[in-house]
């Protein structure tokens, strides 16, 4: 098969959701990267971005769904709700970690520096 025919089998809000949380996972890492390297002239160890795998997916989460939590919170509705979908957060979950993996995809820096 093709790569077109298995675009057109996927639904296109899958899709979406799939380059939404890759782009919001990329963003936190390289934002973690930045504050991590400036951490990092200032004494800290190579692996920071290593020591709180909990803490980097609870960021990755909330980030994936602030808006549809600030939506939820103006609405007047559970601001939690949109965490009931438990495939989109085995999706989101899915994509934190594979992009966190070191040498996954061309597109991403690797967590950890080489030491001199």
């Amino acid at each position: 098969m093709n790569a077109r025919l298995i675009l057109r089998q996927l639904p296109n809000h899958l899709i979406f959701r799939i380059l939404h949380y890759s782009l919001i996972s990329q963003q936190l890492r390289d934002e973690l990267v930045v504050s991590a390297g400036s951490f990092r002239l200032k004494g800290g160890g190579n692996k920071v971005l290593e020591w709180q795998p909990f803490v980097l997916w609870l960021a990755n989460l909330l980030l994936n769904y602030a808006g549809d939590i600030l939506g939820n919170l103006l609405l007047g509705s559970l601001p939690l709700e949109p965490l009931c979908n438990t495939a989109d957060v085995m999706l989101s979950s899915l994509i934190c970690f594979v992009s966190t993996q070191k040498g996954t995809a061309s597109f991403t820096v690797p967590l950890t520096w080489p030491t001199p």
